[in-house]
């Protein structure tokens, strides 16, 4: 139950996005700045960019470190909702009621959710 309002929650956040027709890897939507907390750090600030994206009909998120590092999830996913794209560490979802906390390793991101 707790993975179907996850999956919801994300299929909300990319509602409204058919862009089948644009090139590979074009942003969907404008860049959004979010909360998160980096290497561990206790509190979260609005220090990351998330940018919604289409890559070959999957839908993906990307968010970028002030320091230029990012971290790619893929949207979507049957069964899982959002999933690491990239690496082997895999995202740890929570629904936080307006927004989802999402964790990879130290790192922790709020994403909004569209309503």
């Amino acid at each position: 139950m707790k993975h179907a309002v996850i999956a919801s929650a994300f299929v909300l956040l990319v509602a409204g996005c058919d862009n089948a027709q644009q090139a590979s890897a074009e942003p969907v939507a404008g860049t959004t700045m979010i909360d998160c907390s980096l290497n561990g750090a206790g509190g979260f600030g609005r220090d990351c960019t998330m940018e919604r994206v289409e890559q070959d009909g999957d839908s993906f998120i990307i968010v970028r470190h002030p320091d230029g590092a990012f971290r790619r999830f893929a949207l979507g996913v049957p069964g899982r909702g959002l999933v690491t794209a990239d690496g082997a560490q895999q995202a740890e979802v929570t629904n936080r009621g307006g927004y989802v906390e999402v964790r990879v390793d130290s790192d922790r991101y709020h994403l909004p959710v569209s309503e």
